[in-house]
């Protein structure tokens, strides 16, 4: 029933006539179940009678492409290699926690003690 029911198919619905609704319903059924089993996606084709034809169709997807490889060093080791700034640049910084550590220490004794 969910097929019938399916605002993506309103169209299909309105187009047919109504007759033919049952036989729309039980096509659009059987193209939906083919096409999660496969994975590929069509252009159709319907005529007023409900029918379906399928004018294109895509290629099977490749099971090797969906598979995620983990990389072989992990990112908190090398920052550089995902940073967006060249490496020339990256290696004269001073890192973030090494020149705001003292600062920040000092800020929390500050706020703990409650002088200003």
């Amino acid at each position: 029933m969910h097929v019938m029911t399916d605002p993506r198919h309103a169209r299909y619905y309105a187009f047919v006539w109504p007759l033919f609704w049952p036989w729309l319903w039980l096509n659009l059924r059987r193209l939906e179940a083919w096409q999660e089993e496969t994975g590929r996606t069509v252009l159709l084709r319907i005529d007023r009678f409900g029918n379906i034809y399928i004018t294109a169709m895509a290629d099977a997807p490749n099971p090797q492409r969906y598979q995620y490889t983990a990389p072989v060093i992990p990112a908190w080791e090398r920052p550089l290699r995902w940073s967006d700034l060249p490496e020339n640049l990256v290696t004269g910084l001073v890192p973030l926690a090494k020149c705001c550590a003292a600062a920040v220490t000092q800020a929390k004794a500050v706020t703990i003690s409650g002088t200003s």
